[in-house]
């Protein structure tokens, strides 16, 4: 087992983003090459304690300006849901199902709690329930395993919430693939369309160069627009949750962290919002 797969394997796979990487595996990396080992919430101390032995670096206190992560779990008021699927976007585990225009629900079993959902939902129709020891769910957060059959419990769950959240990447990088394939395809049978008209005694080799840029570069567009879009929910999740951290006095620390992360928001939004033309183009 790598270092890296060591690191990961201590870590508590809710892939909430509060460290600042987009997802545990990521932050696994930047610990392996000498980031802070006091950037994950929901791991808490019993993460540091984890990661300082197996780093052998002194343990420090939790940077606790990346938010609080309590044991929780998302639950979605559906009288109130559109079904816009945008919190099944942001799902980093797929434990949101649902359609377009059809009601959404949470997989409580399959929720990590990372509150990545709440903030793109534009109804506010989805909260935040916390668990209780009478909670049938398994906390996957650190601090709470207090015996070994808890622990055992927790380890399986955040074994599962990783093979999820690869399963999903997984699944979204076919999809692009997919997607590329068949925009190839469409310029590919426009190309011989046109060259089977009787004008065309034969294929034009710099129209078909310029057919092949023009696929290669609405696939770009495409995927240029998608990065922008979760750049966008991401930057206004952290938002959402560090006001929701500071609560209604933060400090001048606290505020300079917000005027910082709302600048950040505005920014992503602005690329995402520069993108969505070029994107609609691309597909025309």
């Amino acid at each position: 087992m790598s270092l890296i797969q060591r690191i990961d394997a201590l870590l508590p796979q809710t892939q909430c983003g509060k460290c600042g990487h987009p997802g545990c595996r990521p932050y696994a990396e930047g610990l392996a090459a000498g980031e802070a080992i006091n950037k994950c919430p929901p791991g808490g101390g019993e993460t540091i304690a984890a990661l300082a032995q197996l780093l052998q670096v002194p343990v420090i206190e939790l940077d606790h300006e990346r938010g609080r992560a309590p044991a929780q779990v998302a639950y979605i008021r559906e009288a109130e849901c559109i079904g816009c699927t945008k919190c099944i976007q942001a799902c980093p585990v797929d434990a949101i199902i649902g359609a377009a225009k059809l009601m959404h629900t949470v997989i409580s079993a399959e929720c990590t709690g990372c509150d990545l959902c709440v903030a793109p939902c534009p109804v506010d129709c989805i909260d935040l329930l916390p668990l209780t020891t009478a909670s049938k769910v398994v906390p996957i957060v650190g601090g709470l395993a207090q015996d070994a059959a808890a622990l055992v419990a927790r380890s399986h769950k955040r074994n599962h919430a990783r093979r999820r959240f690869e399963q999903r990447n997984n699944r979204l990088q076919r999809e692009e693939a997919r997607k590329q394939a068949e925009r190839l395809a469409r310029s590919q049978r426009a190309a011989s369309a046109t060259a089977a008209t009787p004008s065309a005694v034969v294929l034009d080799p710099i129209k078909a160069a310029i057919e092949r840029v023009k696929a290669q570069k609405a696939a770009a567009a495409d995927a240029a627009l998608k990065q922008a879009k979760i750049a966008a929910a991401m930057s206004r999740a952290q938002l959402s949750k560090a006001r929701s951290a500071f609560g209604d006095a933060p400090n001048e620390a606290q505020q300079a962290q917000l005027v910082e992360l709302e600048r950040e928001a505005q920014q992503a939004q602005a690329r995402l919002q520069a993108l969505q033309p070029a994107a609609g183009d691309g597909r025309g």
